[in-house]
């Protein structure tokens, strides 16, 4: 534990110095490790290509992996948004819906999307709804996502005469 936190330590530095290629090694020694911080973090450089070119299938692979091994909410957001670039949107929707499931409120402000344009599930106001509602009620997502859940919410809100 100290280990993985001490390389993660260092491979935060690199990665803020702009030295990726030390980041990736750091992050790729706690991943080794079973450091799901590490996996992530990893992932996310092959995804966005940070510091080398970007390989979506490894990320994938790292993301799926941090996953399994804690149920990490941040991989099961970016496993989705890797559907979502590949065009598949039920993949897509399953992936959301597992971080929400995993405690993930952000997660239901992407599945309200989903459920309002009908993109990967069938089209449902009643359950954009209630996604948006647990949006509103969270105190663990950032303040854009409740900008953002106001106003989807804002036409299905009562009318006062």
């Amino acid at each position: 534990m100290i280990e993985t936190e001490a390389l993660l330590h260092i491979a935060f530095e690199a990665e803020e110095a702009g030295d990726y290629a030390r980041a990736r090694e750091g992050y790729a020694r706690c991943a080794d490790l079973g450091d799901v911080t590490g996996l992530t973090n990893l992932a996310y450089m092959h995804d966005t290509g940070l510091g080398a070119p970007p390989d979506k299938d490894e990320a994938m692979r790292l993301y799926r992996r941090a996953w399994r091994r804690a149920t990490c909410t941040v991989s099961a957001n970016n496993i989705a948004i890797l559907y979502r670039e590949r065009g598949d949107h039920r993949a897509m929707v399953r992936w959301f819906a597992r971080g929400a499931a995993a405690g993930d409120d952000s997660a239901c402000l992407q599945l309200a999307k989903c459920y309002l344009e009908g993109v990967g599930v069938r089209r449902s106001v009643e359950a954009a709804v209630r996604c948006l509602a647990r949006v509103l009620a969270s105190d663990t997502v950032y303040e854009d996502d409740i900008d953002q859940a106001e106003a989807l919410m804002e036409p299905f809100r009562p009318r006062l005469a």
